[in-house]
């Protein structure tokens, strides 16, 4: 692991556990096991390096979901991939997501460059997602909806699960194969469900 990497670790950890806010530099360099001079060697400043932890995650995950939805199949075979793969992202990723998720918004009310920054990103998940929904259209395996207001309610159903389940709003029960049924139930054309029905019941 490179000094970069264990101070993104390190600030990922104590962000997550005590706060943006909570966390001094010299606490991220006390955990990296580097010197304090060297935090701002790799980053001009606190808020630089929760925007670079939170590029990281992001970039991650859309090149994640970008390798998911080029696999054989239907467009929809690849919408379901992508929603497997994120819940597989937020179990192996769950503390920068918090962080992200948490520690974000002031930077971004504060900063419109920032909040531009953040909105692009977000833009590309939504690209990919509407990619796939198109391409299901086009080859039968998703009804005519629209494309781009679909993908945007499938993630807002993602984001804001996770948001209610990380601020402890409501006791959530594991939800990740009922959005996966219900994606089919509001897209799939009829026939493909009642496919999927004698399929299940083994006829």
């Amino acid at each position: 692991m490179t000094k970069r990497e264990a101070i993104l670790d390190a600030a990922t950890e104590l962000f997550a556990r005590q706060g943006y806010k909570g966390t001094a530099t010299s606490e991220i360099a006390e955990l990296a096991d580097v010197a304090q001079g060297t935090v701002f060697h790799h980053f001009k400043s606190k808020e630089n390096l929760l925007v670079d932890i939170c590029d990281e995650l992001v970039m991650t995950f859309i090149a994640g979901i970008k390798q998911a939805a080029v696999g054989l199949g239907t467009g929809w075979d690849a919408l379901e991939r992508i929603l497997k793969f994120n819940r597989e992202f937020r179990v192996r990723r769950y503390d920068s997501i918090a962080v992200a998720f948490r520690e974000t918004r002031d930077l971004s009310r504060a900063d419109a460059e920032i909040n531009k920054h953040f909105c692009d990103l977000i833009g590309q998940i939504i690209d990919v997602k509407s990619e796939c929904i198109a391409k299901g259209i086009a080859d039968g395996s998703i009804r005519p909806v629209p494309v781009r207001e679909t993908a945007l309610l499938i993630h807002f159903i993602i984001v804001g699960k996770f948001h209610i389940e990380m601020e402890g709003l409501l006791e959530m029960p594991d939800l990740d194969d009922e959005l996966v049924e219900f994606c089919k139930r509001s897209l799939l054309p009829v026939d493909a469900m009642e496919n999927e029905k004698i399929e299940a019941h083994g006829g």
